[in-house]
């Protein structure tokens, strides 16, 4: 017997609403978090409070990854009921790529330790600029998706992030064989690989709204 979408399990599911409450925090999180990074990669704005704005919110996505387990753990262990089985498969997925976007998000943050002193803002605007406000835009899509289990929205991700695997790609292809110097090459090739990782793992989260929960991550990270 094959499993329903996300929807039909959460109809017929009622504990698992806290749960997705956790997980849309962990989407916020990371959102803030990357706004913050490119605001600070990109534009130039002040980096005067990385702590808290960035690993100190790692910290707490952290921290909801091992709550999330833990209740799902618990409701297993105490309903031993089958039916709770498919919204524990849902759960264990989407809370391991919540957990990503965050380690990717720091990991795109610790880029501006390697940029040259003095860098051209303006040159990473103009090649990147763009493609962080669509990545942006993408956590709202994400969140909202999985959040109102909204297929539509879900698929729109989905393509939205193999599009945006095939374009960073390119990008990557072109700056490899550019006059630019060294340094902002190798910082905007490392940038571009983890905003692929962040759209991967959005398209994994918004897989469990319209994949079978057997089929969740259909979107293999390899694809891109």
């Amino acid at each position: 017997m094959g499993f329903g979408s996300i929807l039909d399990v959460f109809k017929a599911d009622n504990w698992s609403n806290e749960l997705v409450g956790m997980i849309v925090a962990m989407l916020e999180k990371s959102h803030d978090m990357f706004d913050f990074t490119t605001g600070v990669l990109i534009r130039g704005d002040s980096n005067e409070d990385f702590q808290n704005r960035v690993y100190a919110q790692d910290q707490k996505i952290n921290q909801l990854e091992r709550k999330i387990r833990r209740r799902v753990v618990s409701r297993l262990s105490v309903s031993g009921s089958r039916a709770d089985v498919p919204s524990a498969l849902i759960f264990m997925n989407a809370v391991k790529d919540g957990e990503r976007l965050g380690d990717y998000v720091k990991n795109l943050h610790e880029v501006g330790d390697m940029m040259p002193e003095g860098v051209d803002r303006k040159l990473y605007q103009d090649k990147l600029g763009a493609i962080s406000a669509d990545i942006s835009s993408m956590f709202d899509d994400t969140r909202k998706a999985f959040e109102e289990s909204d297929e539509e929205m879900a698929g729109k991700v989905i393509k939205h992030a193999k599009r945006s695997g095939r374009e960073f790609e390119g990008l990557i292809r072109e700056i490899t064989v550019s006059d630019l110097d060294v340094n902002n090459a190798v910082c905007m090739v490392l940038m571009l690989r983890f905003y692929k990782r962040l759209v991967a793992h959005m398209s994994n989260i918004a897989s469990t709204v319209v994949m079978p929960v057997d089929m969740i991550d259909y979107y293999d990270e390899s694809e891109t």
